[in-house]
């Protein structure tokens, strides 16, 4: 072997002992430290779950080792907030989603476990999670816009927790006479992409990186390598900023609210200018629909039997109530020369026969509940507009402290009233 072929294979050994050497410095740090187990996880937004069907990722900023949207992972919490999107904070800061805020009016540790496209049934199924906290409340925030949609699909579609599927063979046999017409996914989609087809999914969250199906080798160097996880994590941190997306404005939101006028309505006053969608919330909230009549049904039994969970374990259960964009901003359509549309005005009909029966059903079995509709409107009251001017249903940074004032008024109050409603 000449003097040459000795350094190159001195330098093969050298550079794989090297690699070797921090792998395993790697993945014992990821084994001893959550944050760096952080960095090393895929920065997918979601991650597959058996039971829930998908979990945020703790690869993404912001997330804790859990996954959860916190900035550590608490072993111990006075209050953990469960719920959607409109609780995990899609589109505003961490520090702007309510849970946050609610922390900061409090000065009490608030811990949120919510993600988008989840109801009040993949709340029960996270119940030991939250209850492992050990808090002294929870917290379900049920929302109108399509908790009713998810809970049936998690039951019917997902076929988790059968034990709350209709026990009456007329309604099962409706609701798979309906799904054989046109699944419910399907129809939801229709609206939510304005007439194109798809089949309603969660949104990403947080991140446009997906994760590739791969196999062989690839697919192990890319699950269980930490030396690519290193180099994935710079890599996405490089790639994130370096196209900042651009907010868009008004004229934009209304161009594209005119070429799908049958899907969106235009409201613009002298203080407020949004884009409302009252077909798309309408098809998640038509109660005539057996399917979304039978989420409703199972929303408020996954509701109820985490009652009786935190009755068991010494934990109070809350529930918050929160309305739809539309609904919300029903006066302020109607003092406006333009009436409400069919789908509009049916919207309103179905969300308030919604909240009618759903706090009638709390009412009866003692679960405590605040309705968080007075605080938004409160804010338009104040000149705030609590939601922004795209067809976007989620909350603006006004719109989750309105939810936040809702709570912490009602908590304030826990020592010196039985209430049971705010």
């Amino acid at each position: 072997m000449t003097e040459n072929q000795k350094r190159i294979v001195f330098y093969v050994v050298m550079t794989i002992a090297t690699l070797v050497l921090l792998e395993a410095m790697l993945t014992v740090l990821a084994w001893t430290s959550p944050r760096v187990a952080q960095l090393l996880a895929p920065p997918w937004p979601t991650v597959p779950d058996s039971r829930l069907g998908h979990r945020p990722s703790p690869g993404i900023r912001d997330h804790d080792s859990r996954g959860w949207r916190n900035p550590t992972a608490l072993n111990k919490a006075d209050i953990v907030a469960l719920g959607d999107s409109q609780t995990y904070g899609e589109n505003v800061s961490a520090t702007e989603a309510w849970p946050s805020q609610l922390q900061a009016m409090m000065s009490k540790s608030v811990y949120s476990m919510a993600y988008g496209g989840y109801g009040p049934v993949h709340s029960l199924l996270l119940w030991s999670e939250a209850a492992d906290l050990h808090p002294r409340i929870v917290i379900e925030a049920f929302y109108a816009g399509n908790d009713l949609f998810d809970s049936f699909d998690v039951v019917y579609s997902r076929k988790q927790l059968p034990e709350l599927k209709s026990t009456e063979d007329g309604i099962q046999q409706q609701v798979q006479d309906a799904e054989k017409v046109e699944p419910l996914s399907k129809q939801i989609g229709r609206m939510f992409y304005m007439g194109n087809a798809g089949t309603f999914a969660i949104p990403l969250t947080a991140t446009t990186a997906t994760p590739v199906s791969l196999s062989g080798l690839r697919r192990v160097v890319t699950e269980r390598s930490s030396i690519y996880g290193l180099l994935r994590r710079a890599r996405y941190e490089i790639e994130r900023d370096r196209v900042p997306a651009k907010p868009e404005t008004w004229e934009v939101a209304k161009a594209l609210a005119r070429e799908n006028s049958a899907y969106c309505e235009i409201l613009a006053t002298g203080e407020f200018k949004t884009i409302l969608t009252p077909a798309y919330r309408l098809a998640a909230v038509d109660l005539t629909n057996v399917r979304i009549a039978e989420g409703l049904r199972i929303s408020l039994k996954a509701i109820k039997t985490m009652q009786d969970l935190a009755a068991a374990q010494g934990i109070k259960l809350l529930v918050v109530l929160i309305p739809t964009k539309e609904y919300v901003f029903q006066d302020v359509f109607q003092d406006t020369s333009i009436s409400l549309s069919r789908s509009y005005a049916a919207l309103i009909e179905n969300e308030e026969l919604l909240w009618r029966q759903a706090k009638d059903y709390f009412d009866r079995y003692g679960i405590a509940y605040v309705d968080a509709l007075p605080a938004f409107r409160e804010e338009l009251a104040n000149h705030v507009q609590p939601y922004p001017i795209t067809r976007d249903g989620h909350p603006n940074q006004y719109g989750h402290r309105a939810i936040a004032q809702a709570v912490a008024s009602y908590l304030e109050q826990l020592p010196s009233t039985s209430s049971q409603r705010q």
